[in-house]
């Protein structure tokens, strides 16, 4: 296919499609309908336009009159979509940044042209009037309630509308694609990634971040970064005008609720068991894919150099700032010694409250079992470290 071709081609079957639109029948009684207002509107002068008006919506009703529905415009959109495809191939096969010029000179005359400024204010000063616009909207649409109730119904109509799309568009595969077919198809997508390009843009990534926070520190203030004297001074003044009381009720009422559904999906599993069941005898086949990758990273560490992984590690330890650890170690214990000494009764009363409710008997007939099991199982371990341990534990010098 030559080059004037593929000029003409694409123009051509969008001309094929703006004439099978105004010939199909919707556009056809749209025009006929429009012409017979347009009519009636110019014979209300009367004279000899009402004589002239009948013979006119006679041939408007006889050109216009609604005929077979055509091909339909959907396979000239193949075509055209095709054709552009074909076009544009044609054009970087001659050049690969053919069109990058020409775009570079409509940015270049958009940014000249446009003044953002304007634009900015423009958005600043709408405030006011669109919350204004959306107050008059609220205001007459919730003096209707049941109008406000078929948009929700629309809305959920929309949900199931779009789950059951999903569904369908599933099922095909779930019938006709085999597991190979459908892991050929889709992993094949992973493998046409480019890698190179994908480290480029964590790498830039990176880059913005390291930027952005650099530039942080270069403005502090006080000694203090950037972003927290922003947000610090957001905070104070959005923070006082939030209702604590009000703000606790809502987390309350979040965790009730997060209560009622627990709540509902014990009952059902309770109907239904085979479901529980089924997630604990999977326990095992779920967690050891897990304890594998575990494994592996830790293989990684007994595989690297011994020297450059004593090196990494002191120095990722050396750079720990252990003054903060103990001073939050500290300022712990200190506020637990503070409530202590002010509600002694706090700690003691929560933990008899604790102890008052355990079963007893149930704790003591596990433990009879329980220890004496563990003890066997771990008589290997214990064996190989409780020297070590008396060793160290012994006081200086031997004695008992």
């Amino acid at each position: 296919m030559n080059a004037a071709e593929n000029r003409t081609r694409p123009v051509e079957v969008l001309a094929g499609i703006v004439g099978e639109t105004i010939r199909s029948p919707g556009a056809k009684t749209l025009i006929a309908e429009i012409a017979r207002d347009l009519i009636e509107t110019w014979a209300d002068k009367g004279g000899l336009r009402r004589r002239v008006a009948s013979p006119a919506r006679w041939v408007v009703s006889k050109v216009f009159r609604p005929g077979g529905n055509g091909v339909g415009i959907s396979a000239h959109a193949g075509r055209l979509l095709t054709a552009w495809a074909r076009q544009v191939n044609a054009e970087h096969a001659a050049d690969p940044v053919c069109h990058a010029a020409s775009r570079r000179e409509a940015f270049h005359g958009f940014m000249k042209n446009t003044d953002f400024g304007e634009f900015r204010e423009m958005v600043e000063n709408s405030r006011r009037c669109f919350v204004a616009t959306l107050e008059a909207f609220n205001g007459q649409l919730w003096k209707y309630p049941a109008k406000v109730g078929s948009i929700m119904g629309t809305l959920l109509a929309l949900v199931n509308t779009g789950i059951a799309s999903v569904r369908t568009f599933l099922t095909p595969i779930e019938k006709n694609v085999g597991p190979d077919l459908l892991a050929d198809l889709l992993l094949s997508l992973l493998r046409g990634v480019d890698a190179r390009e994908v480290a480029g843009l964590v790498n830039s990534s990176a880059e913005f971040i390291r930027r952005l926070h650099t530039g942080n520190l270069l403005l502090a203030r006080a000694g203090k970064p950037l972003l927290q004297v922003y947000l610090t001074a957001l905070l104070k003044e959005g923070l006082p005008t939030v209702d604590p009381t009000l703000l606790t009720k809502a987390r309350i009422a979040l965790a009730e609720d997060r209560e009622a559904l627990a709540g509902a999906l014990a009952d059902v599993l309770r109907e239904h068991p085979e479901l529980v069941l089924e997630t604990i005898s999977s326990y095992g086949s779920l967690t050891t894919p897990l304890l594998r990758a575990f494994s592996r990273r830790a293989r990684l560490f007994d595989e690297l150099d011994r020297e450059a992984l004593a090196h990494a590690v002191s120095q990722g330890l050396s750079d720990l700032d252990t003054y903060e650890i103990a001073r939050a170690v500290n300022t712990l214990v200190r506020v637990l010694n503070g409530l202590h000494d002010t509600r002694p009764e706090v700690f003691s009363a929560f933990l008899t409250s604790v102890a008052d409710s355990l079963d007893t008997e149930e704790i003591r007939a596990a433990v009879a079992w329980m220890v004496p099991e563990i003890a066997e199982a771990a008589r290997p371990v214990l064996d190989a470290s409780v020297p070590s341990l008396k060793s160290s534990l012994l006081p200086t010098g031997g004695e008992s």
